[in-house]
């Protein structure tokens, strides 16, 4: 009964992690409280008729090495040709060291998953990258007239930005200009978290977006053309959080 315990709310990557650590860390007893059937939260995947679907597409990335080792030293990268598979972005390599019976994730669960993030917007009734990328076929999508449209919108917002931002709308507006907000960032937005932008408080921006803006995206671009976007690890630790291109994805099996 003299035993220290921690209640932990939640039973997702976060609060899992927190109990973890205490009962490998500490004498305190963690009690994870979950009001669902299922642990997971968010980053889980359900059965659904015989169909495996995630919640949301939650992918795991960090640029903290702590973070990194502490995910594969639970779930170890699959298996690949060599002990020290590669793992490329951007033109880039960095090595993951495998065990020295790396699971295969055809027949084992706890097996991190190497994937390429591919995320799109269908507008026009066309598949667009996301985040919005300067290629030449986003550029031939949207046709020359909406990019002048885009590009003048946007250098309004440079010069005339909204000085008093609350909102999520204004935050995107700020950074992106209103058309090119309107273009992609709007109903994207409202569809996937069922609420208005202009409802939305400004810090939900900052915090998921945190410094992706157009020039950014830009010298994203470019650093891409050259072959230098980073220091060559799959923290990608040089590489804005939103443009990142490859992570772990725990094997959803």
């Amino acid at each position: 009964m003299d035993q220290q315990r921690a209640i932990i709310i939640g039973a997702g990557p976060a609060g899992l992690t927190a109990a973890y650590e205490l009962v490998t860390r500490t004498g305190i007893k963690p009690i994870v409280i979950e009001k669902s059937d299922a642990m997971g939260g968010i980053a889980r995947t359900v059965n659904y008729r015989g169909n495996r679907i995630d919640i949301g597409g939650h992918r795991f990335f960090s640029k903290s090495d702590r973070v990194i080792d502490w995910w594969l030293n639970i779930m170890p990268a699959q298996a690949g040709g060599n002990p020290h598979q590669a793992i490329a972005y951007h033109g880039m390599h960095r090595a993951v060291a495998a065990r020295a019976a790396a699971p295969d994730p055809e027949r084992e669960d706890l097996v991190m998953l190497v994937r390429p993030r591919k995320s799109r917007i269908y507008y026009l009734r066309r598949f667009f990258d996301y985040p919005v990328t300067l290629s030449r076929d986003t550029i031939a999508k949207l046709g020359a007239w909406r990019l002048l449209r885009i590009a003048l919108s946007y250098f309004r917002s440079v010069l005339l930005p909204i000085r008093d931002e609350r909102t999520l709308e204004e935050f995107f507006i700020n950074r992106f200009g209103r058309e090119l907000y309107k273009t992609f960032f709007q109903s994207y937005t409202e569809k996937v978290w069922g609420v208005a932008c202009s409802s939305i408080n400004s810090d939900w921006g900052r915090q998921r977006i945190k410094g992706l803006s157009i020039w950014r995206t830009i010298r994203h671009a470019i650093g891409k053309l050259i072959g230098f976007n980073g220091s060559g690890e799959v923290r990608q630790k040089n590489t804005e959080t939103s443009l990142i291109e490859q992570f772990l994805y725990p094997n959803p099996a």
